[in-house]
């Protein structure tokens, strides 16, 4: 009898202690919110960008006060309205950023660290290449529509190589293979100059940079495509395995 209501009494107390919702705790609500809706997982978010930048929740907060702002809170506030505005180009983005699937987010450009990388380190080669065959010929650029008219686009450090490198991809992927290059028939081509501009609209928000491709670039290319030809974001990007 007496290990009976022993039982009963251990029972009733942690019954008593489970939350009155029966569900999970409530994660904290977010507060000094100026740009993230109220309704944001802060801790999924926050996350996220500690990961996508490399450092610790400290490089932007103030330690035990978090709701504090600080100029890099200023700036993290300005790269999520311009992810939003990025996203813009994507019909298959959904949601909000950060709310739904984005083709890009910050890790995107960042990569695990604060300062996006702008430069393949690695050139692609192509078969021709490979087999020890002479590079292409220096040649005037035609039929171009959103570069200026004296842009290298050929041959060794021209424009088009650093976007075989970028996407690790040959001329044929937006040209077409034995096709003349100044065509428009591959739709890819028609792409490559949305992106173009698209990387002029996001390099004109950061004071100093020129109109790409000319003078010096915060993004580009590179930056987020880093040898693909789809960019890796939260949402699609893999992942180790947990360590056991």
């Amino acid at each position: 009898m007496l290990a009976l209501i022993c039982i009963l009494l251990a029972s009733i107390t942690v019954f008593g202690q489970q939350p009155a919702t029966g569900g999970a705790p409530k994660q904290p609500a977010g507060k000094n919110l100026t740009i993230l809706a109220p309704t944001t997982d802060i801790g999924f978010v926050m996350r996220n960008f500690s990961q996508a930048l490399g450092v610790q929740c400290t490089y932007c907060h103030v330690q035990g006060d978090f709701p504090a702002d600080t100029p890099r809170k200023d700036v993290a506030r300005k790269m999520i309205a311009m992810v939003r505005q990025i996203d813009a180009s994507f019909p298959s983005s959904g949601g909000i950023y950060p709310a739904g699937y984005h083709e890009v987010d910050c890790s995107t450009c960042h990569r695990g660290s604060v300062k996006p990388e702008t430069k393949a380190p690695m050139e692609f080669f192509n078969r021709n290449e490979s087999l020890g065959s002479p590079p292409p010929a220096n040649t005037p650029g035609e039929n171009l529509k959103v570069l200026p008219a004296d842009t290298r686009v050929h041959g060794e450090g021209s424009i088009m190589h650093d976007f075989r490198d970028a996407l690790n991809v040959d001329c044929g992927y937006c040209h077409g293979g034995g096709k003349p290059l100044r065509t428009d028939e591959n739709p890819r081509k028609e792409t490559a100059r949305k992106m173009i501009q698209l990387v002029r609209q996001i390099n004109a928000n950061f004071p100093g940079t020129g109109v790409y491709p000319v003078g010096s670039q915060v993004v580009t290319c590179y930056t987020c495509h880093r040898g693909e030809t789809h960019p890796a974001s939260v949402s699609n990007a893999r992942y180790d395995p947990p360590k056991k």
